[in-house]
């Protein structure tokens, strides 16, 4: 059965149907704000001729098979003077929680109560949030956005119930869903397939981790000898949390050779980002099952082709960074340490994974190339291969 897809415009609460030469509609696992772009016909010449007279801000709808599968409002257009197309881009209510910060303190509150709280703040609701039943003690936040918050809250509950998370939009509405979730659809080679590209890499392995104590004292370790005798020790650190398990805390940390893939295919639209796939392709080496890092539906002349961008490893997010405690903030204070807000100065170096607030930080003193300057909030968005933050804040210069 051939479904349908359909895109319709709120003008001025009359609901029209647009007849589009093309349409895009497209997402990430990571700062999920889902797009749509699409093209219409325009001649701003012909007085005989109809052109869409959508504006900034305009409500527009997607529908497939029936179903609503977008509800955003449109946030840009492009038009050409030449006669042929005209363009607009579409995004879904996550941007409000992605472009809107807060600074909040949540007290014994479940991540799904605090959702509830902060979302309230931009006239956001909230439906079928993933109930954690994890009691948050405390978490502080500073100017930091919305939609971090609340995945650093998920992060948090993540540590006992070993589920990864991630807020999606049903339609006016943020929802937060298990992340990796099966998508129910499986793509064949030489069926559904028509293109596919595979690569695996040691860039991103840890394999061995140690835990330490708020004191800084080594508690102990957890690896895999396997890939230390094989590749080298690559090592990170956790500190261990009140009321977590340390050490399964820690082995969640151990990550081996990250396997990526991409493909074209036949469209199938419960294909999306956050879920998970299955692949039938020997030839490229992709038969299993694989994770949506991001996809793109196109639909023009009557088709229906996505791209996609795959992991072999489903992750989730870093989420915001917290404020410290009472007393680590008083011995911040005493050595006048800035605090990290989005608008603070940022120093980094390019094969570095730590930023600092002053290119005076006796830990750039040894550097052999000259630090980068930037905003705290561009670091924030400089991401890993899989989807991890590449910087942390230097703990000698920054207030933590």
């Amino acid at each position: 059965m051939n479904k349908k897809a359909v895109l319709r415009w709120n003008n001025s609460n009359k609901i029209v149907e647009l007849k589009f030469n093309s349409l895009e509609w497209s997402g990430t696992d990571t700062q999920v704000s889902r797009e749509l772009t699409f093209t219409l016909p325009y001649n701003p010449y012909d007085k005989d001729f109809s052109n869409a007279g959508i504006k900034l801000g305009d409500l527009i709808y997607f529908y497939y098979g029936g179903k609503k599968k977008f509800t955003g409002t449109v946030t840009s257009r492009e038009a050409k003077a030449e006669i042929g197309t005209v363009s607009y881009t579409a995004k879904d209510f996550m941007q409000h929680l992605l472009r809107s910060n807060t600074t909040i303190k949540i007290k014994n509150m479940t991540p799904e109560a605090a959702t509830k709280k902060i979302c309230s703040q931009v006239g956001i609701k909230t439906v079928n949030l993933a109930r954690t039943k994890v009691n948050i003690s405390k978490m502080i936040f500073s100017d930091q956005p919305i939609y971090d918050i609340i995945v650093a809250l998920y992060r948090k509950a993540k540590k006992t119930t070993h589920k990864k998370y991630m807020p999606v939009m049903n339609g006016r509405n943020v929802s937060v869903v298990t992340k990796g979730t099966g998508s129910g659809v499986t793509l064949y080679q030489g069926k559904d397939i028509t293109s596919a590209t595979y690569q695996d890499t040691t860039d991103n392995i840890v394999d061995r981790v140690l835990i330490f104590n708020d004191k800084y004292k080594k508690l102990g370790k957890v690896e895999n000898k396997k890939n230390v005798s094989k590749y080298g020790v690559y090592q990170s650190v956790y500190t261990k949390e009140k009321g977590v398990n340390a050490k399964t805390a820690a082995k969640a940390l151990l990550t081996g050779v990250t396997k990526e893939a991409s493909i074209e295919a036949l469209g199938n639209i419960a294909a999306v980002s956050g879920k998970s796939i299955n692949i039938q392709n020997s030839a490229a080496k992709l038969t299993g099952k694989y994770y949506i890092t991001s996809d793109t539906h196109k639909f023009e002349n009557g088709t229906h082709t996505m791209s996609l961008s795959l992991s072999y490893v489903n992750t989730m997010e870093e989420g915001a960074d917290t404020e410290s405690t009472k007393e680590s903030s008083k011995k911040s204070s005493k050595k006048n340490k800035p605090k990290i807000t989005n608008a603070a100065k940022a120093y980094y170096f390019e094969s570095g994974t730590v930023f600092h607030s002053s290119k005076s930080c006796s830990a750039c003193k040894n550097a052999k190339t000259k630090a980068k300057e930037t905003t705290v909030a561009k670091i924030k968005k400089m991401k890993k291969a899989n989807g991890k933050r590449k910087y942390k804040a230097c703990s000698k210069c920054w207030s933590q």
